[in-house]
């Protein structure tokens, strides 16, 4: 039996690097779906099993490259990048319901690959790691889909590049109502330091100050995304404000989805629960997070924050009217 055979079914839990030697884990995924919020929740119940914690097996990356050769998986049809905390989670699981795509959502692996420096992460590595990733998992399934963390987009042109052709958006809010988000409960991006490892250097006072350093953060983010619509095609700004019927309107379009062909009340029925917590109904919570902003969070909003949001409005309302 090849190699190739022996790794049917099989899926990339996480990439590790060894004596400066990339190397692969694979687990046993059979015919299973991602269907969690996060690719890591899928993977994480996977690692656990007794059969993938005694026969897990380890490959180096070229194994990896060449099978993307025999196994190229599904058609990357759609990126989705994001500032945090804007509703991403709603647009993969919507996406995640479609009955003929995958979806990855923040996958661990994508995000240890875009650690590494060239070559051993070139867009020839992506383009692998994803055919892994995205396999089949039923019979009619046709396309792909993936959503990066919001440091990510750190890695745009990256990925834009690996995928040249392939549609994306960027999902972006109020930055006031996301750091507001992050104050109440903070995401790894406010953890000073920790985007080091992806390219991105504080300015020193922030390293003793989390949420500044999140503002910050954002701030890169905003600014990549500003970079890619001016500097890459197929790109779509979709302001959190405008969802979920921007889902129908304007990213079915824009990824080509006909919806003539999905259950659009199921879809939308979906759009009325929370994204990561589907026992519960969705609850704007804008104007909440407005009101309780302090000065602290109005001023690094003013700082970082509101020229690179104000930019991103503008040029979506220009290509929205053009």
């Amino acid at each position: 039996m090849t190699d190739m055979d022996r790794l049917a079914g099989w899926i990339p839990l996480f990439l590790s690097m060894r004596d400066a030697k990339a190397q692969v884990d694979w687990g046993y995924m059979g015919a299973e779906r991602f269907t969690e919020p996060f690719c890591h929740d899928t993977l994480a119940r996977l690692a656990a099993r007794p059969f993938n914690q005694l026969l897990r097996q380890q490959s180096s990356l070229d194994l990896l490259l060449e099978r993307a050769s025999s196994h190229p998986g599904l058609p990357l049809q759609g990126m989705v990048f994001h500032l945090s905390r804007c509703g991403s989670t709603l647009v993969a699981q919507w996406l995640s319901a479609l009955t003929d795509s995958v979806v990855l959502s923040e996958p661990e692996a994508v995000d240890s690959l875009l650690q590494w420096p060239a070559p051993a992460a070139g867009a020839e590595t992506i383009r692998a790691l994803l055919a892994a990733l995205g396999q089949p998992r039923r019979v009619g399934d046709r396309r792909l889909f993936l959503k990066t963390d919001c440091w990510h987009t750190a890695h745009i042109d990256r990925l834009l590049a690996a995928y040249p052709d392939t549609p994306w958006i960027f999902l972006y809010r109020d930055p006031l109502e996301v750091l507001v988000s992050h104050q109440r409960m903070p995401g790894w991006h406010l953890v000073p330091g920790s985007m080091k490892v992806h390219g991105l250097h504080p300015p020193d006072e922030l390293m003793s100050q989390p949420l500044g350093h999140g503002a910050w953060v954002l701030s890169v983010i905003l600014e990549q995304a500003r970079h890619a619509m001016q500097h890459h095609g197929n790109g779509l700004l979709i302001n959190y404000d405008e969802l979920p019927e921007a889902l129908e309107n304007r990213l079915a379009a824009h990824f080509g989805i006909d919806l003539a062909r999905q259950d659009v009340d199921s879809l939308r029925a979906l759009t009325g629960r929370s994204a990561k917590r589907a026992y519960m109904v969705f609850q704007p919570d804008g104007a909440d997070k407005r009101a309780t902003a302090d000065s602290a969070v109005l001023e690094m909003v003013e700082r970082w924050l509101i020229e690179p949001y104000q930019s991103l409005e503008e040029i979506r309302k220009e290509k929205g009217s053009a």
